[in-house]
């Protein structure tokens, strides 16, 4: 097939649905427009289609990370305004008038579905990613991850992993000698507020490490949607393998990068225990 396709709806529908997205389930999206080539109607199609094959009953959660911390000089995070920063299908979603986004500084997603406003409702009060978080909430769900065109170092699943195995390195910040960051937002009166961070998610470049032993358990499955190379998982089956993987490796999800601003400091606290 051509790189110069341009994929219409009807199309990533039918690819949808043959990799086994169908009625009544719920999706976990980490997405990349450009990887599945030219599509009709650009990210909206994109989101229309997986709507499409999930129908009514279902649920499309994307995050609409924003990382509104003072110490990277992101401006502070407005609920309305805020673009999310990852990815084009991610603000499609953000934008649409039946999608309710979470309060959230740092991590926030939009849901479309009929259980939008529980999955959504008090994240400030829980961890970004953690325990009571809309990820974690998406566990009740027969919920899916779809990696399209991107691989698990894109999967934030993987850091609600690391809170469920109950990992001690959750508590090490980028900050030094803190165990929380520092966001802000607007609040209801317009005035910027200040909150603490905790259990910090971290790097995510070793997420990769997981994918093989991930498909010998038959978790990871590889397909494609139009021109992308993709990855299909069940929200609680990876859950289950990772908490098997991280209680034979605790450190196996941080990176070696040497100048990560996380990990060596995650790995140092680790060796102390």
């Amino acid at each position: 097939m051509t790189e110069n396709k341009v994929w219409i709806k009807e199309e990533l529908v039918g690819h949808l649905r043959a990799v086994g997205i169908g009625l009544g389930d719920s999706v976990v999206l980490h997405s990349s427009l450009k990887s599945i080539g030219s599509v009709e109607g650009g990210a909206e199609a994109v989101v229309d289609a997986l709507l499409s094959v999930i129908g009514p009953t279902g649920h499309l959660l994307v995050p609409t990370f924003t990382y509104c911390l003072p110490m990277w000089n992101i401006p502070p995070f407005d609920l309305a305004t805020s673009k999310s920063r990852v990815g084009a299908i991610t603000e499609a979603v953000r934008l649409r008038p039946d999608a309710v986004r979470s309060f959230h500084p740092t991590h926030s997603v939009a849901v479309v579905g009929p259980a939008r406003e529980e999955i959504t409702r008090n994240h400030l009060h829980a961890t970004p990613l953690g325990i009571d978080s809309p990820f974690d909430r998406m566990r009740r769900f027969k919920t899916k991850i779809l990696m399209l065109g991107t691989y698990q170092d894109t999967n934030s699943s993987l850091h609600l992993c690391e809170v469920l195995a109950k990992l001690p390195y959750v508590n090490v910040a980028f900050s030094e000698g803190q165990d929380f960051e520092v966001a802000w937002f607007i609040n209801e009166h317009k005035e910027v507020e200040y909150t603490p961070i905790r259990e910090v998610p971290g790097c995510s470049r070793g997420f990769r490490v997981v994918e093989e032993p991930l498909r010998s358990k038959g978790v990871l499955h590889d397909v494609v949607i139009g021109h992308a190379r993709s990855q299909l998982l069940d929200l609680n089956d990876l859950i289950a393998a990772m908490m098997e993987l991280l209680e034979k490796d605790p450190v196996m999800l941080l990176c070696n990068t040497e100048n990560c601003g996380i990990c060596p400091k995650r790995r140092a606290y680790m060796k102390k225990l």
